[in-house]
């Protein structure tokens, strides 16, 4: 995801309801993220669906990587059996 630019990314919301549709266009053209504040906080961020998507395939797979740590450092670790069952389930 291209960086913010912060002149250009920083809307309040009283612009996002007067400008939403010419927003979301440039959220979608730059595939830059846009700040929606309301007085002067930061309250929404508008991300493009292809980048929120892969964002949220991101934060999965580093919850899953988490979580097989977590098992191996507890001592939990699955048989070739199990992890063969489990493919094949996944596959269908």
């Amino acid at each position: 995801m291209p960086e913010p630019v912060f002149s250009q990314d920083v809307r309040p919301i009283t612009e996002f309801k007067v400008k939403g549709s010419e927003i979301v266009e440039q959220v979608v053209r730059t595939r830059r993220p846009v700040l929606i504040t309301k007085r002067g906080r930061g309250v929404a961020v508008i991300v493009d669906l292809d980048e929120f998507e892969r964002m949220r395939e991101d934060l999965a797979f580093g919850r899953a990587v988490d979580e097989g740590a977590a098992q191996a450092a507890r001592g939990e670790f699955a048989g070739e059996a199990d992890v063969d069952t489990e493919a094949r389930r996944r596959k269908r």
